[in-house]
């Protein structure tokens, strides 16, 4: 399964989520506490070690240099979409049978981020992060959308409905080889709707505003 979306909302609730940020346990309460542990943020550059909103700007202030007619760079729209949110996963059984072999996991991980870089740049990537805390081991992986020209454009990187069902059969491709065959297609996350995954981190961040 793979699923990715604009992002809609604050990076707030979503870093929170991810990063498993203490004294924010209901933006993950889904999460066995005993298992959060064997969860992995992988450093793809230094982008990914800070806080999420940080990783965000930063990544566009280094990328982003559009100009506008009189050559100066061209002022950011404030509806602009600033992130892309990605997950990655697949059917429970078979994600148990990877997560048990060390060494299958480890291959699995790297197939993943490869994809990711390849699909919207390795600069692009602001978060990498395996989750083995819940019910069926998944990636959460955010980007930047910046074009290689230095535009911000989710709308070019992501695509339509074709690019999109293309792009899942690019990553069906690339996870024939764990056992992992594409579902059907436009069904969903199959652990956790994308609906109630957003639903759920928008509800945590406007707890977080209240407090």
């Amino acid at each position: 399964v793979y699923h990715a979306e604009k992002g809609s909302i604050s990076p707030g609730g979503i870093g929170k989520h991810i990063d498993r940020e203490p004294g924010a346990k209901h933006t993950y309460r889904h999460a066995d506490p005993e298992r959060i542990h064997l969860n992995e943020n992988i450093t793809v550059n230094e982008h990914c070690d800070k806080a999420l909103h940080l990783a965000i700007s930063d990544r566009i202030a280094e990328g982003y240099c559009a100009k506008n007619k009189a050559g100066k760079l061209k002022l950011i729209r404030k509806d602009a979409v600033k992130y892309t949110t990605h997950i990655l996963t697949g059917s429970n059984e078979q994600m148990k049978k990877i997560e048990a072999d060390p060494d299958l996991r480890k291959t699995w991980i790297s197939k993943n981020l490869e994809f990711v870089k390849n699909e919207y740049g390795e600069k692009n990537i602001v978060r990498f992060s395996v989750h083995r805390d819940e019910k069926t081991m998944h990636i959460h992986a955010i980007t930047v959308p910046i074009t290689e020209d230095g535009r911000l454009s989710a709308k070019e990187l992501l695509g339509d409905r074709l690019a999109m069902s293309q792009r899942q059969d690019r990553y069906a491709e690339q996870m024939k080889s764990f056992g992992l065959n594409r579902g059907q297609k436009a069904t969903g996350i199959k652990h956790e709707s994308a609906r109630e995954y957003y639903s759920r981190i928008q509800e945590a961040q406007e707890t977080i505003s209240k407090n």
